[in-house]
């Protein structure tokens, strides 16, 4: 039976796993791209450390605040449906960005952005988790975030190369690299229409006994989880304690390690690297981070106590940028960089099996879609803050300790957590 049960993981892995990877990848790409962008556009609009973080947080100002409604609708009309309208939006919005031409118009692109991408990501967490019994979800999960960090990985080299198209009719290398990468999101909303299954019904080519154990594994599952059938609010789930703590933690995972992220072709042009090798190289710390996902996810799966294993993720952050702080402007900052990284990226797959560990259905929509608003808050929270503090202490060291030292607060409530879990196995939410 056993075997007969990988076999079954292993054969929706390969339907539905693939497929969602490209539009993470294609929607990270749209989300961080204007960290490669800056390296022109930032001269071009003429705009400083602060502006620039200000505009490039602006995206999850707006994400916040559709995040949870567009969950809720992706779990109501289906994901297929949702999630290849939602991509012909945001690739047009991407897109778009090409067009702006003061740091007021870039402000609005990117809040434009950030309503149309939210609701995916957690709405894929949600999908994911309602096909994929527990035993699993650490490994499937990392599998399919292993793409954000081969986001980085493949949009340094594609940002090198469509930056140097500078000039080429008429348009400036960053407005080139909004176009390249935006428009092909709309496209790939076809393959998505077409291919990606919204429920068991949905899919022929999953046998009978398929059906039948995954039924039976998730609804065992559901049934284990206490006052999972009783009915309860989306708000008194989203302000319960577990949820509010891991939305706080989320926070300030995200804060600390996307305002490093963005500002990484940055941080890395100020070791004296040009514009194209800093693009290049910036995708060496996401590289080392993929290729650790894996084993992040292994312990995920092996562990009795998820949240040591996003802790440790948490010390790997703050390490990393403290290291890299006191090396800066030398070139061996990219050492403990690449640590940072590897934590952060690191840190979501564990991260992302905590909520599903207490909470299903509905319920389950709500509080990922919570948690993950809060933690993309952090999207505007982390450039924001570095930018604020490159260009009142005139050093990138002074952000990389700043954003560093959000990481306490994630890594006290991880801590307390997995206290609590020891204490109380049962807790509920």
């Amino acid at each position: 039976m056993r075997n007969s049960a990988h076999a079954t993981v292993r054969r929706l892995w390969w339907r539905i796993v693939p497929l969602l990877a490209v539009v993470l990848l294609l929607s990270y790409l749209d989300k961080v791209n204007i960290g490669f962008a800056a390296l022109q556009m930032n001269r071009e609009l003429r705009l400083s450390n602060t502006t620039f973080g200000l505009a490039a947080g602006l995206f999850a100002i707006s994400y916040a605040v559709a995040a949870i409604p567009s969950t809720l609708l992706l779990q109501r009309v289906g994901a297929r449906r949702w999630i290849s309208l939602v991509m012909v939006v945001w690739g047009l919005c991407s897109a778009a960005t090409a067009l702006v031409t003061s740091a007021r118009e870039l402000m609005i692109a990117r809040i434009a952005l950030g309503a149309a991408e939210a609701g995916f990501t957690p709405g894929v967490i949600y999908y994911l988790n309602s096909w994929f019994p527990s035993e699993y979800r650490g490994r499937v999960l990392g599998s399919f975030l292993l793409t954000l960090p081969l986001a980085v990985v493949i949009g340094g080299p594609l940002s090198a190369l469509l930056l140097g198209w500078d000039g080429a009719f008429g348009l400036s290398g960053w407005k080139w690299l909004f176009l390249m990468e935006g428009l092909p999101t709309a496209l790939i909303a076809i393959l998505v229409f077409r291919f990606l299954p919204d429920s068991k019904r949905d899919a022929p080519w999953l046998p009978a006994a398929d059906k039948e154990w995954l039924t039976e594994q998730l609804e065992a599952e559901a049934s284990g989880i206490d006052g999972s059938d009783a009915p309860v609010s989306a708000w008194r789930v989203i302000v319960s304690s577990r949820v509010s703590m891991l939305a706080v933690a989320y926070l300030g995972i995200v804060t600390s390690g996307t305002g490093a992220l963005i500002f990484l072709p940055l941080l890395i042009r100020s070791m004296g690297f040009s514009v194209q090798k800093s693009s290049v190289l910036a995708a060496l710390p996401a590289l080392i981070a993929a290729l650790a996902l894996p084993a992040w996810g292994m312990w995920t799966d092996r562990s009795r106590c998820r949240e040591i294993v996003v802790l440790a993720t948490c010390v790997c952050i703050a390490v990393g940028l403290v290291g890299a702080s006191a090396l800066l402007p030398s070139s061996l900052a990219m050492l403990p960089l690449t640590v940072a990284f590897v934590g952060f990226f690191g840190s979501v797959a564990p991260f992302w099996t905590l909520p599903s560990s207490f909470l299903t259905g509905a319920r389950a929509a709500a509080a990922i879609a919570a948690i993950n608003v809060a933690g993309n808050l952090g999207n505007f929270c982390g450039p924001a803050l570095l930018g604020w503090l490159v260009d009142r202490n005139h050093s990138y060291a002074a952000g990389l300790i700043g954003v560093s030292a959000v990481t306490v607060v994630p890594g006290a409530i991880l801590a307390l957590e997995s206290w609590r879990q020891r204490a109380n196995p049962h807790l509920a939410c």
